[in-house]
C-alpha cells in the first residue's frame, strides 16, 4: 500500500463508522496506522460518550477554566490557563485540597476542554 492509499483508507473508515457511533453512542477512533506493501494495521478504540472536538489555541484565552482530556488525568480536575505559547498552552490546577499545591502542565490545545 502507498501513503496516499492509507490516507484515503482512514478517511473512508471514519465515514463508515459514523453510523456505528450514532447507533451505540460511542466515539470511535483509529490510532496510528502502520503499513507496508502487503497491507496495513492499526488500533481502533471505541469510548462511550460524544466525540471530543479538537480545539486550537485560538479557542482559548488566559484565565479560561478548562479540563484535560487525557487517560492519565482526572476528568473532574479543573485548570486555569496561565499562558498561551505558539504550539502549547500552560495550565495550573485550581480546585486542589487545602494545603496542597496545584500542578502546572504544558498541554496541547487539542486535549483541552473549555468549561
Amino acid at each position: 500500500m502507498t501513503k496516499q492509499e492509507v490516507i484515503k483508507f482512514r478517511s473512508e473508515f471514519e465515514k463508515a463508522v459514523q453510523s456505528l457511533e450514532d447507533q451505540f453512542g460511542v466515539s470511535i477512533s483509529l490510532g496510528t496506522i502502520r503499513f507496508d506493501s502487503q497491507g496495513l494495521r492499526g488500533k481502533m478504540m471505541a469510548v462511550k460518550g460524544p466525540k471530543a472536538i479538537k480545539a486550537s489555541k485560538d479557542d482559548f484565552q488566559v484565565g479560561d477554566t478548562v479540563t484535560i482530556n487525557h487517560k492519565k488525568m482526572d476528568p473532574s480536575q479543573e485548570f486555569e490557563i496561565i499562558k498561551i505559547n505558539n504550539k502549547n498552552i500552560k495550565v495550573r490546577a485550581i480546585n486542589v485540597d487545602n494545603g496542597r499545591i496545584g500542578g502546572e502542565y504544558t498541554v496541547s490545545p487539542g486535549l483541552l476542554i473549555k468549561k
